[in-house]
């Protein structure tokens, strides 16, 4: 069976249809193994981000794992998870490389170059690595993954300038302030990476930073290295009702900051809130009140359109480089199969139709249909369990 890759992301559905599929990175290792039960397929890594959930798969047995993705979600309670026939994507052998390079080297993100993406796809990896979701042919192409995207960090400007979704919607802010930031009341909502990185640029930024967490103690160890503030999330009402400009990132199950919290609000004031979540934190009436700008991940896009243009003439050499990594991993890919189970497999199968051919006039001929497809069935049931076996240490 070719690598298969199928799934939801920016490019196939709107952040509204990305929402009831998103998996936490806390559920990641749960939804790869019921993944791999239900499926019955040897080697998957799920990746999931602010912009994708992707499944990455090989087996044996050429198969197609669409529906087990729509078991799965069924299994996790997710209504109508059928709706994702209208916004799947699908490819299989060597565009399955292509695809997964271009997603870790920050080609196929919004933001032209994110490094962001990078971390998150190792994070994954590792994710499917700690309960033995890929097998030799993941583990290889996820290594190749990781080769290609350095190399383009390192010999293109794809990723220079703007940073993450976080930092570009900082630079977003501060075009909504007329550039001037200082003496603001920022309030971050979660701790994640992405806080750490709004940590990083509003620092320089001479502002007034709280970080509120369900966990306080988690906030304010991330806080220490910056001059902001941690509170918790219980007591952060306060905090909110002051803050000029606000940035959520938790990307918890229903809405966190909801309209009534702005009931007083000064219509004179003007407060900008960003939510970076998914799903989202923000509830999207909180951008109907006077006076609050609501800007989530869509809306985001239209500036990294304009970061896109900057970056985009070394896209043509970063496809080169990527089509070469491809090359690479097809070849060994080839040589691998060619050197060992193709081999096996054509030994297997002229013992098949030798075995039919001794035993079939022992048959009626109406049986003979029902004979080839068991013995095609005990044929790819052999190699499964080969191959299952080989994977854990058979030599």
């Amino acid at each position: 069976m070719p690598l298969i890759c199928c799934g939801i992301n920016h490019q196939t559905g709107s952040l509204t249809d990305r929402e009831p599929f998103q998996l936490q990175r806390s559920e990641l290792a749960q939804a790869t193994t019921d993944f791999k039960r239900i499926s019955g397929l040897e080697e998957v890594v799920i990746i999931a981000t602010c912009n994708r959930v992707e499944f990455y798969c090989r087996d044996s047995v050429k198969t197609d794992p669409r529906q087990a993705v729509i078991s799965l979600y069924k299994e996790r309670g997710v209504q109508d998870p059928e709706q994702l026939d209208e916004h799947w994507f699908f490819r299989q052998g060597t565009s399955v490389a292509r695809h997964l390079f271009k997603v870790a080297a920050g080609l196929d993100s919004p933001l032209l170059g994110e490094d962001q993406v990078f971390n998150q796809v190792k994070d994954a990896y590792s994710v499917g690595c700690s309960i033995s979701g890929p097998g030799r042919f993941l583990h290889k192409l996820f290594h190749h993954a990781f080769q290609i995207a350095k190399q383009i960090r390192t010999e293109t400007e794809i990723g220079s300038g703007v940073q993450g979704l976080a930092g570009a919607s900082v630079e977003i802010v501060r075009k909504q302030f007329d550039g001037k930031l200082v003496g603001r009341n920022v309030l971050i909502v979660g701790v994640n990476s992405s806080t750490e990185m709004l940590l990083s640029r509003l620092s320089r930024e001479n502002v007034n930073t709280t970080v509120a967490n369900r966990t306080l103690y988690t906030a304010e160890k991330i806080v220490r290295s910056y001059n902001a503030v941690a509170v918790s999330l219980v007591d952060f009402l306060p905090t909110l009702k002051t803050a000029d400009i606000i940035f959520s990132v938790t990307s918890t199950p229903g809405f966190l900051i909801l309209p009534e919290y702005f009931n007083n609000n000064d219509k004179a004031k003007s407060i900008i809130a960003v939510d970076l979540a998914v799903p989202r934190d923000i509830d999207p009436h909180v951008g109907d009140i006077d006076g609050i700008t609501l800007l989530d991940l869509d809306d985001i896009k239209g500036y990294l359109d304009l970061v896109q243009q900057e970056r985009s003439g070394d896209i043509p050499y970063a496809l080169e480089l990527i089509e070469e990594q491809v090359q690479a991993y097809e070849f060994w890919r080839r040589n691998t199969v060619s050197g060992g189970n193709a081999a096996m497999r054509q030994i297997l199968d002229q013992d098949r139709k030798d075995i039919i051919t001794r035993f079939k006039d022992g048959f009626r001929q109406s049986d003979q249909k029902a004979l080839e497809a068991l013995s095609k069935s005990l044929y790819r049931q052999f190699l499964r369990r080969f191959n299952n076996l080989k994977q854990n240490g058979l030599k």
